[in-house]
């Protein structure tokens, strides 16, 4: 075919031997056996040189039946333009010379070249400061996040107006996206169903045994997401030592978590944790349900005697509850607001939510044993926080253990001869000496606060629902589901367990 007279390739004779070529494609197809595509690729070489000079050079493809793959909505052509239309006009391939005559797919009328695919024009987007922007996108328009731009699919260019980041947000970029970011943020924790550590840093005891407001949103914003976390104290056999229940309103959902049903966890009246027939093992050693939302709150609860909330700063003075208000005052955590033209005298008059038969709020619970000492709570596990030579000894520098000491005093007191009570404090100042980048040694043990938490041996499975879309910063809400494998369908928030983010 190469050489043939009368055969598509005779007009590039005369510019291109075509010998040289004939003799490579011949000892191909020999080496080859005689591989049908080493004759496309010799011909194929061969017509590239001749269009490389300029020669228009006939069908070749169809009689040597190498076809060239052509994407959707696109034909095969001799002598095509190597400057398509793109969706970028501005941005041309460095090969581009609209002279030249080459073998291409051309995209049929009404389409345009995009990553190789001939998409309908009006699907290109538009051109923002020479880059393309895809359809709908919304993105900043400078480098300090105070204009906030759309690509216009009718009009087929961005529409820009003023904006800015939000309270306690700044504009940074973070994995190559620019956009605004909590400047930090803030953890409250209930441990041991007794003791608070607020999101300003915070702490204090309260015994009850109703359900209380741990946090929630109080100072009502468009700009924030609207959410209530609620916690249930006691246990029908040990009063005050244990969290009971854990619930998360957001997004119009509820999520219940119990101690009394470990390692399960409902999104209304789904049970999100069976929805999976495959078992999932525990990650990181983590036995904890983490409800995480788009907007950047997580709740933890280790289905015992601990749960975290932790908020963006974008909400700071915005928050109240047992885990105080976010305003960097640690003064006026338990400031009340008014209730029935009364200031109320406890945290728990104030954000109890819910009485449960038999539950019971007590501003203070004195010990059973008056006489009992400090030091014989160091004989329960206590004393490991204070040992020099013990596993915490490297981070009494960095982290002071004497609220903690106090804190696991008070619960070894509250239930003496009960030892695994000083666990989740000694849990929480592990954590903040992790925190603080101090190596710890090891404190448990199989017979003392063992690792198998209540969730342990339940058979959790991994679940994955559809998480909806988030507000459009125009307005509205989009109306996108993003779709994960699963037998159950529950809307967003993400819930996870133990240690796998399930959205």
């Amino acid at each position: 075919m190469m050489t043939q007279r009368m055969g598509p390739f005779r007009r590039c004779h005369a510019t291109i031997n075509p010998k040289v070529y004939m003799d490579n494609c011949i000892y191909d197809l020999c080496v080859s056996d005689g591989l049908h595509a080493m004759l496309c690729q010799a011909l194929e070489a061969y017509a590239d040189s001749c269009q490389e000079e300029g020669v228009t050079i006939e069908d070749w493809r169809t009689s040597a039946r190498c076809p060239l793959p052509c994407p959707k909505n696109s034909n095969y052509t001799t002598c095509g333009t190597s400057c398509p239309t793109t969706c970028n006009p501005a941005v041309m391939p460095p090969t581009c010379d609209p002279k030249a005559c080459v073998e291409a797919c051309e995209c049929q009328e009404g389409f345009v070249l995009d990553l190789n695919e001939c998409i309908p024009q009006d699907e290109c987007g538009c051109v923002f400061e020479g880059l393309l922007r895809g359809p709908r996108e919304v993105f900043w328009g400078d480098t300090t996040c105070t204009k906030r731009c759309r690509c216009d699919t009718e009009l087929r260019r961005p529409l820009c107006q003023r904006s800015r980041c939000r309270h306690g947000e700044e504009c940074r970029v973070e994995g190559g996206i620019q956009d605004c970011y909590p400047k930090s943020y803030g953890t409250c924790a209930a441990v041991g169903a007794t003791h608070y550590e607020t999101f300003d840093g915070g702490s204090f005891t309260f015994q009850g045994s109703c359900v209380y407001r741990l946090a929630g949103v109080c100072e009502k914003s468009q700009e924030l997401v609207d959410f209530q976390v609620l916690v249930q104290n006691g246990h029908e056999e040990d009063a005050l030592s244990s969290i009971a229940l854990v619930m998360v309103k957001v997004y119009g959902k509820t999520i219940v978590v119990k101690r009394d049903h470990p390692g399960k966890v409902m999104v209304g009246s789904v049970d999100v944790s069976s929805c999976s027939s495959t078992p999932l093992p525990s990650m990181g050693g983590g036995q904890e349900a983490v409800v995480e939302t788009d907007f950047g709150l997580t709740v933890t609860y280790d289905w015992q005697s601990q749960v975290l909330v932790s908020v963006p700063s974008t909400y700071s003075n915005a928050l109240c509850g047992l885990c105080g208000n976010y305003n960097g005052n640690t003064e006026d955590e338990m400031m009340m607001m008014v209730k029935n033209d009364s200031v109320t005298s406890t945290p728990g008059d104030h954000w109890k939510v819910m009485d449960i038969p038999g539950c019971m709020e007590l501003s203070k619970v004195e010990c059973p044993q008056r006489g009992q000492q400090p030091e014989e709570a160091s004989q329960m596990g206590c004393g490991l926080l204070h040992q020099a030579d013990g596993p915490f000894g490297a981070c009494h520098a960095h982290v002071d253990a004497a609220k903690y000491f106090q804190s696991c005093v008070h619960d070894s007191c509250l239930f003496p001869h009960r030892e695994e009570v000083a666990c989740p404090i000694i849990a929480r100042y592990a954590a903040a000496c992790r925190a603080a980048g101090v190596s710890i040694g090891m404190w448990r043990t199989e017979d003392f606060c063992s690792e198998l938490g209540p969730a342990a041996g339940s058979g959790l499975h991994k679940w994955s629902g559809m998480s909806k879309g988030s507000p459009r910063p125009w307005g509205g809400e989009a109306e996108r589901w993003e779709s994960h494998p699963a037998s159950c369908l529950v809307p967003s928030p993400l819930v996870q367990w133990p240690g796998t983010l399930l959205r």
